[in-house]
């Protein structure tokens, strides 16, 4: 058994393994040749950085890509991960030293550019960088992983710049720069926030595979002086509040999952809908703000659906409902007149539809002859 086991493992083991296609000093010249922010490369981050921001302040997609395929924003981050695996500690502090110059050249280009800009209205695209989902460390962690193996590849340059934009490490950045502008302290907190959590998982990434390729230590770390060892768990510190925020970040998904499976299965019905909802996980407690329109709900009715709350988990969820809101309050209120408009719209063609399915049905069955309906 032992022998078959040895036979298949050797088999095998050459479609799993990742091998390094490259000397390990030519890996560790090439992070090094994109960390250092000066020339070029400062002023490739600065207008990059400003390019972001604009994507950001008009929706646009395509400015936002482009920024990130460009930015050498990540070269840091990734520098540090390797050096820590490593036991590098002179590469370390130089790919520390410029990760902190990079986020002071990437705030002030942000900074200044809202400053400027008389589109001072946060946009969508915007606010979706402040609050970061489980989905975006996940990101960052395999988004590591992949930049990496990128590095070690002879040809890995379109594996660097796709992660690149996997990972969004600019516009966080951008949105912080936004709060900054505009002192919204919880823009500028949670596009930090992002940010340092995508810094923590593509550097573990990297630290990770790194070790698993058996990247040359320089020192043990017996040998080490003090600082490099207070660094080195300094380091691994760093993933406690990584994994909470993670966890937290779980939770705020599941409940917000409960909350729209609640919204579906006791307030949206065929003769009523949910206009606007806004969701508010930070407030003590969270609250959810519905504006319906339909069948009015009755206080008995709305008293019977909080009720109901406590079997999806939201028992500590504070429930505000706005029934049938009068014209006033609509044109008041864009979004929730678009929204009218667009139910309006759907609930006109599908009764256009019935009505016509029913005329069909009609046809098909003036075409009966009364013969054939005696014959059968």
């Amino acid at each position: 058994m032992g022998i078959k086991f040895r036979v298949l493992k050797r088999y095998f083991r050459p479609f799993w393994k990742i091998g390094k296609e490259e000397p390990e000093e030519v890996t560790r010249a090439e992070i090094l040749s994109e960390v250092s922010f000066k020339g070029a490369n400062l002023w490739l981050l600065f207008f990059t950085m400003i390019l972001a921001c604009i994507g950001l302040n008009m929706n646009s997609s395509y400015a936002i890509i482009g920024a990130m395929l460009m930015s050498p924003l990540m070269a840091p981050v990734i520098g540090m991960g390797f050096s820590i695996s490593t036991n590098n500690w002179a590469m370390f502090k130089h790919c520390s030293k410029n990760w902190v110059l990079a986020l002071i050249i990437s705030l002030i280009a942000s900074t200044l550019y809202f400053l400027a800009t008389p589109f001072s209205e946060a946009t969508d695209a915007l606010i979706s960088f402040s609050h970061p989902t489980i989905y975006d460390i996940l990101l960052a962690f395999f988004g590591g992983l992949a930049a990496f193996i990128g590095i070690t590849r002879i040809s890995g340059i379109k594996v660097i710049a796709g992660v690149a934009v996997a990972t969004a490490c600019m516009p966080p950045l951008s949105t912080a720069g936004y709060g900054l502008a505009n002192l919204h302290w919880d823009y500028f907190l949670g596009g930090a926030y992002f940010y340092f959590i995508n810094c923590i998982y593509i550097g573990l990434a990297v630290m990770l595979l790194s070790r698993y390729m058996r990247y040359k230590k320089l020192v043990t770390f017996k040998e080490k002086p003090l600082p490099a060892k207070i660094v080195y768990i300094i380091a691994f510190l760093m993933l406690v509040p990584a994994t909470y925020f993670a966890w937290q970040l779980v939770q705020e998904k599941k409940l917000t999952a409960n909350i729209n499976r609640f919204l579906d299965d006791n307030i949206t019905t065929a003769n009523r809908a949910v206009l606007k909802k806004r969701i508010n996980l930070s407030k003590s407690p969270a609250n959810i703000e519905l504006y319906v329109a339909g069948d009015i709900l009755t206080r008995q009715d709305e008293n019977a659906i909080r009720n109901k709350m406590k079997t999806y988990g939201l028992q500590n969820v504070k429930l505000i409902i706005h029934v049938t809101p009068d014209i006033d309050q609509v044109k008041a209120e864009p979004d929730l007149l678009k929204q009218l408009l667009i139910k309006q719209e759907k609930k006109i063609e599908e009764n256009d539809s019935l009505i016509n399915n029913l005329k069909v049905q009609l046809d098909s069955l003036k075409n009966i002859k009364p013969d054939s309906l005696k014959a059968s």
